[in-house]
């Protein structure tokens, strides 16, 4: 006789795997619904656990979403220094970080809404981990201004940190204006993205490329 698999019932997680599926239904939540919609309770009744399950992970939903926010910056700040390390030459890195860092949003915008939503910008102060996976993919940003104003003569080089916040506003900036539907607004989803892609590569050009 064929042995029975072994299949897990329905609503009994080992240890890891409650809190992975926490994570994972949670984003999925955020990305259809947003952030408000999230609640401890509901995630246990789609997952079929008990309603106090989730608290042997996440104490609230706050502890939830910084877990959501800190995987995200690793994940992030990886994600820009492979760019750093693999752009063509010094005066592209800047560049390829602002890439990175529109591809990363792009692919996960549920995790990137909370990365950088009020929820998390609000704690004061935040979490020790939150705070230094933040600042680390920060780095890797800074970095990249650094390199790009060593070919600027001293006498006219903007301090690095004015740089860093140029660069920073102006990517955040055009990734919103994706995610939250402006730049779709009217437009075939082709087309859309077509001149997204369009205004993206002409703002990664070096300057002086972009009035030839």
């Amino acid at each position: 006789m064929a042995r029975r698999s072994a299949a897990k019932p329905p609503g009994r997680y080992h240890h890891g795997e409650l809190r992975r599926a926490l994570i994972d239904a949670a984003l999925a939540v955020i990305e259809r619904d947003g952030v408000s919609a999230l609640s401890l309770r509901d995630l246990a009744r789609r997952l079929g656990v008990s309603h106090a399950a989730p608290a042997h992970h996440f104490a609230d939903k706050a502890a939830l979403l910084v877990e959501i926010a800190r995987e995200g910056y690793e994940r992030f700040g990886e994600a820009l220094a492979v760019a750093a390390e693999a752009a063509r030459d010094d005066d592209g890195r800047l560049a390829a970080v602002g890439r990175a860092y529109v591809d990363f949003a792009l692919a996960h915008p549920a995790t990137f809404r909370v990365m950088f939503g009020r929820e998390i910008a609000e704690m004061s102060p935040p979490p020790a981990a939150l705070a230094e996976a933040s600042e680390k993919a920060y780095r890797v940003l800074l970095r990249g201004a650094e390199t790009a104003l060593a070919q600027v003569p001293p006498e006219r080089r903007p301090p690095v940190e004015l740089m860093a916040f140029a660069a920073w506003s102006t990517v955040h900036g055009a990734t919103m204006l994706w995610l939250d539907g402006p730049l779709r607004c009217g437009v075939p989803e082709a087309e859309a993205r077509a001149r997204f892609e369009a205004g993206l590569e002409f703002l990664f050009r070096p300057a002086p490329e972009r009035v030839r």
